[in-house]
């Protein structure tokens, strides 16, 4: 019974700034727990959400916790005393004054698999920073990351990185097997990349999180979104189900996910939003899944289809049951909205051309009408070799752009410097934030 109270554990006791996770078996023992003061952490279920919710105080505040296990009539107790940080004051949306844009460049060298930083103070225009090196290398894996993803915590002072752990260039490159696929889908890491800072300039070690499904030949393209419903993370990402006797997909690329409150302890892996199918009933790939939650709603925008797969797109889905795997209804693929593409490098707004969108809000203060809310979406223009393409709205679910809510941007209007970004993120960053990187990275 010592071994399994040796086995109970709280991440980062000492510094506890959101929902932990408090385990309820250990080696088939059950484990009930007591908080000292429920007020600060729960130690029974609340709604939807289990034990382990954390209320910030307006200062830091200690609170014991008391596992217990029981068996042939013996009791036994471990106390954990945890330290909650007192609470952040949120910034509002005057307080945004800029974009922050990590993203990797390339494949052909060692370190273009690897986490750049590019700042924005109006959105458009990007400089690269650092002196053009990567900002993060990985240390771990494969060694090389690719499709990274920058979330700010629900309490709003941590940053999580999440990136594909994957370097075609460690590789060899892009080589195709025996039954037609590439290899680093079929045979890649099951992981994924992740990394922590509470200032976007200082960033943990670099950690594995295994994620994908069984016999999952890849993990890639991760975002993650905070689920108030359950008080944790959801991360979800491509994946697709091999055979290992014939080496096919049992299952095309689909988008999976994980829930979380430590990244430490996770749930079972879960499909998030199915293949789409054609017509005729045939499975397709997607991938490259991006989320924005607007008012009760969320929409998600992907790759839909494999590179040569026919009425393909950057398709535009919608649900308010973020869970319901069926419940994603289809909002328009950006090729339906009769956009003009001229010189831009490309033939269509579809999965031939494109991949990797972003979905992110532009700052108050940079829209057209501070009133009225805007949103980008970029995709990477992988098949010209062009990098991203921001196109801008104010109705996404303007389908036929009757509002004139579309704007796809001409190359005058926007700048990305000199790195090519590929596959990456945005993120919001207040004054302050915008600040500490032009010190740290723009010298």
């Amino acid at each position: 019974m010592q071994e399994i109270l040796n086995k109970i554990d709280i991440p980062n006791k000492e510094c506890i700034r959101g929902n932990i996770t408090l385990p309820l078996e250990v080696d088939g023992v059950k484990i009930s727990w007591k908080s000292s003061n429920e007020s600060v952490i729960s130690d029974k279920q609340i709604g939807k959400m289990a034990a382990g919710v954390v209320n910030r105080q307006a200062e830091d505040t200690h609170v014991v916790l008391s596992a217990t296990i029981e068996k042939n009539g013996e009791t036994f107790v471990k106390e954990f005393d945890v330290c909650v940080k007192k609470a952040y004051k949120k910034p509002s949306e005057d307080d945004f004054g800029g974009y922050l844009f990590a993203h990797f460049i390339g494949e052909q060298e060692e370190n273009q698999e690897q986490i750049y930083f590019a700042l924005s103070e109006d959105g458009l225009n990007f400089k690269d920073t650092n002196g053009g090196k990567p900002v993060i290398c990985s240390n771990v894996g494969e060694k090389g990351v690719r499709d990274p993803y920058l979330y700010r915590s629900y309490e709003k002072d941590r940053f999580f990185l999440i990136a594909t752990d994957l370097s075609i260039y460690n590789r060899g490159g892009w080589f195709q097997n025996e039954q037609g696929y590439y290899d680093a889908s079929t045979t890649g890491s099951s992981n994924l990349v992740l990394w922590e800072s509470e200032d976007l300039i200082n960033w943990g070690e670099a950690r594995l999180l295994p994620v994908a499904p069984k016999n999952a030949g890849m993990a890639w393209a991760p975002e993650m979104i905070y689920y108030e419903e359950t008080g944790e993370y959801i991360i979800y990402f491509s994946s697709s189900i091999m055979n290992k006797e014939t080496k096919m997909k049992e299952k095309p690329n689909t988008i999976f996910y994980v829930t979380t409150r430590d990244f430490v302890h996770f749930s079972d892996t879960n499909i998030f939003i199915d293949n789409q199918t054609d017509p005729d009933g045939k499975a397709r790939e997607i991938i490259d899944t991006t989320l924005l939650k607007i008012g009760d709603t969320y929409y998600s925008a992907s790759k839909d289809g494999d590179n040569a797969e026919k009425n393909g797109g950057i398709r535009i889905l919608k649900t308010k049951t973020l869970l319901d795997k069926d419940s994603w209804e289809k909002v328009l693929n950006l090729e339906e909205i009769g956009l003009d593409i001229s010189g831009l490098g490309i033939k269509a707004l579809n999965n031939g051309d494109l991949e990797g969108p972003e979905l992110f809000v532009i700052n108050k203060k940079d829209r057209v009408n501070k009133d009225i809310p805007e949103y980008g979406i970029m995709m990477d223009r992988f098949q010209a070799d062009l990098g991203y393409l921001p196109l801008i709205t104010t109705d996404i679910e303007d389908k036929t752009n009757s509002k004139n809510s579309w704007k796809v941007l001409g190359k005058d209007e926007y700048s990305f410097d000199k790195l090519k970004k590929r596959h990456g993120t945005i993120l919001n960053i207040t004054y302050e934030e915008v600040k500490r990187i032009k010190e740290n990275f723009c010298k």
